[in-house]
């Protein structure tokens, strides 16, 4: 089996894990067997102060990281684990990476599981969330991908139709 890649990007806040989770959603409705982890933001007054882990196919979900002075501070043994989920992910139908950002694609460290996964094909659909400033790091490593721009409606309508 060798599955499509499909690349979701879009600027922050514009819903790329919401998409990931309804895709999620249609794809149970078919029975497909759905792997990989989704992030999850905890908000307050109106500013993203957690993140969560939420393993698609055992439903646990962890502390990943937390907003210090601006920054985020990775929980190391949360990243141990995810690599972990990515290492048991495949084969599946749909295997869902959200997402792969500066701490993968700059400093080499993170979910460093998830490219095996996805580059292993074994899937029907991968799908794998990167900001627009990283689109080009995930189109050199998988040229073959397809590129989604969640905000543009009408191309995501089209291209899911083609699945």
């Amino acid at each position: 089996m060798m599955g499509r890649t499909l690349l979701i990007t879009g600027p922050r806040g514009s819903g790329k894990t919401t998409f990931c989770r309804r895709f999620v959603e249609r794809a149970r409705s078919w029975g497909w067997h759905v792997t990989g982890i989704v992030t999850v933001g905890e908000w307050r007054n109106g500013e993203k102060v957690s993140l969560y882990a939420h393993d698609l196919r055992r439903g646990e979900t962890r502390l990943l990281a937390q907003r210090q002075n601006a920054r985020w501070k990775f929980v190391e043994e949360t990243l141990a684990w995810g690599n972990g989920v990515f290492a048991h992910s495949v084969p599946a139908d749909v295997l869902v990476v959200d997402e792969l950002g500066p701490l993968e694609w700059i400093e080499g460290r993170g979910w460093t599981g998830a490219f095996d996964a996805v580059d292993s094909g074994q899937y029907r659909v991968a799908l794998v969330v990167v900001r627009p400033e990283l689109v080009e790091h995930a189109q050199k490593h998988w040229p073959h991908a397809t590129l989604i721009d969640i905000t543009q409606q009408a191309v995501l309508d089209v291209r899911l139709r083609q699945l």
